[in-house]
């Protein structure tokens, strides 16, 4: 189920002929002018109840296959839910989809652990990285010492890092996954020097394996960040869920290693990025995860995905607020951002000079409701991020 926003009608129309197998023309004629705030679903269910409850309240109404799509304001939308609601065919699917409104309308949140606690909504929060790995596509090989790891986590929270993500195994495609023995070698002796320093900043530690988790919770890591929404681990989710911390759950597409080898496709990269999610967040509860409040949603910009679905990804953002949820997004320097710029420049980039580029491609994530950003350059994003949230939360004339 999704909540989707059409400027144009020229873009309403293509959604309807490629997804609803609807003919753009006769589109045109029956939306109307100014369609904005559209419901999408799709079930095999009957269409009449559907049309009656939308004609009755105004809204302009869609069906092809098992899909329906129906448009107006957000108050209409509820007495149109509320109305479908009656039909005994319709009254799981409408509960769901009014629920789905009230959610989507969320902007603020508080996430709290080991006695922290972090506003999100009125500004957005940065997460600054840093590889402890000899092999990561941007920083690899500069903070294997822990010295030098400590050194770079200070100097990010001094910048305003409010969380430090540490990883201690490459996911850059087409690397090599390595032993959890050797990851936590990597991880523990700068994980407890950074925790001994800054133990009033958030620590992340990027992992997707349970037994690395364990150990970084129990050296006072607050969240665990899974590129892999717990697949390639299932266990950690047991581990998240016993210690009822902050947990990141990450779209991924296939594994790093053969990302190069088998590109993705997608039909519809939002709507596989949301069912993932749906599906995720059930394996939690069933894992006895209660600590909703605590989850944070990454669609995963780059993980099995080609340029143009990280920029859908981008440009429908806003779409990922169905669940309610914290939701962030990390775009720094990867290599979509590279093959755009040469695209429109002529010019091959290196990660380091990929600032603008990230800076770009993460305004709209920002301005469609990504409350935290991970990122290589901390000081050159907070500077970015004052500007546009000033303009994101400003409500004057």
């Amino acid at each position: 189920m999704l909540i989707k926003h059409f400027k144009e009608n020229e873009e309403f129309a293509k959604f309807l002929k490629e997804r609803m197998g609807l003919y753009p023309k006769e589109a045109l004629h029956r939306s109307g002018e100014g369609i904005f705030h559209c419901l999408y679903l799709s079930a095999p269910l009957p269409p009449e109840p559907f049309f009656l409850s939308a004609r009755r309240y105004g809204l302009h109404a869609f069906h092809g296959g098992n899909r329906f799509l129906v448009c107006g304001s957000e108050a209409r939308l509820k007495e149109f839910l509320g109305q479908l609601h009656g039909h005994e065919a319709w009254r799981k699917v409408a509960r769901e989809a009014l629920e789905t409104l009230i959610r989507y309308r969320r902007r603020y949140f508080k996430l709290s652990y080991n006695r922290k606690i972090l506003p999100l909504g009125l500004k957005t929060a940065v997460m600054g990285v840093l590889n402890v790995t000899p092999d990561s596509f941007s920083d690899g090989g500069l903070y294997l010492k822990p010295e030098d790891a400590l050194k770079r986590a200070v100097q990010m929270a001094e910048e305003g890092a409010e969380i430090i993500d540490v990883g201690a195994e490459s996911t850059r495609p087409g690397s090599e996954r390595v032993p959890a023995k050797e990851e936590l070698n990597r991880l523990l002796p700068a994980l407890k020097l950074i925790r001994k320093e800054l133990p009033d900043v958030w620590l992340s530690v990027d992992t997707y394996k349970a037994g690395v988790a364990r150990a970084a919770l129990e050296e006072g890591a607050d969240i665990i960040n899974d590129v892999s929404g717990g697949t390639y681990d299932p266990e950690i989710l047991k581990v998240v869920a016993e210690y009822r911390c902050p947990y990141v759950i990450t779209h991924t597409k296939g594994r790093p290693e053969r990302w190069r080898e088998e590109p993705p496709y997608y039909e519809d990269v939002i709507a596989e990025v949301v069912s993932f999610f749906k599906e995720r967040i059930e394996a939690l509860k069933a894992a006895g995860y209660e600590e909703e409040e605590k989850l944070i949603l990454d669609p995963g910009i780059g993980f099995g995905k080609l340029p143009e679905h990280n920029v859908a990804i981008l440009k429908r953002f806003d779409e990922l607020r169905v669940f309610g949820k914290i939701l962030m997004v990390g775009v720094s320097r990867k290599s979509f951002i590279g093959i755009i710029l040469e695209g429109f420049l002529g010019r091959k980039t290196e990660p380091r000079e990929r600032l603008y580029g990230s800076l770009g491609a993460l305004a709209p994530a920002v301005m469609g409701g990504a409350h935290v950003v991970r990122v290589h350059d901390v000081k050159e994003t907070k500077e970015f991020l004052a500007l546009l949230d000033a303009v994101r939360t400003y409500d004057g004339a």
